[in-house]
């Protein structure tokens, strides 16, 4: 009787366990993970803006800029103390830092020289005049 009683509390704990609402890992987000959250998506689609641009051959800002536009009137209103992020995102200093940063990294890899295919550089018949010592 007491094995059937301890067998009827288990099943009855295990139910009540997978039936439970589950708990969020963290309650809101604060003020800086929500900033962190817009620059990420900035970033993103500054790089979506970026490469459209590319294939275009525009120059037209368009969903980087729309994303901010949205964003930040409802950022502002909860996290008024964000001022410095939120004024770097406003005037466009922040699309401007990624701007330089990626011709920085276009002009470094402009510097990099690739040999031709077929040249032999890198290849594994380099690797033929070697002997394995035994």
């Amino acid at each position: 009787m007491a094995s059937l009683r301890m067998l009827l509390s288990a099943v009855s704990l295990s139910i009540t366990l997978l039936l439970w609402p589950p708990t969020s890992p963290a309650g809101p987000k604060s003020c800086a993970e929500l900033m962190n959250d817009i620059y990420k998506q900035v970033e993103f689609e500054d790089l979506h803006d970026y490469l459209q641009n590319e294939l275009k051959k525009a120059s037209v800002q368009g969903k980087a800029q729309e994303y901010i536009n949205n964003t930040l009137p409802a950022f502002k209103a909860a996290c008024p103390t964000e001022a410095k992020s939120i004024k770097d995102l406003e005037n466009g200093n922040y699309l401007k830092k990624l701007a330089a940063e990626r011709q920085k990294r276009e002009k470094a890899l402009r510097h990099i020289k690739t040999p031709p295919y077929g040249s032999g550089a890198g290849e594994d018949r380099d690797l033929d005049d070697l002997e394995i010592q035994r």
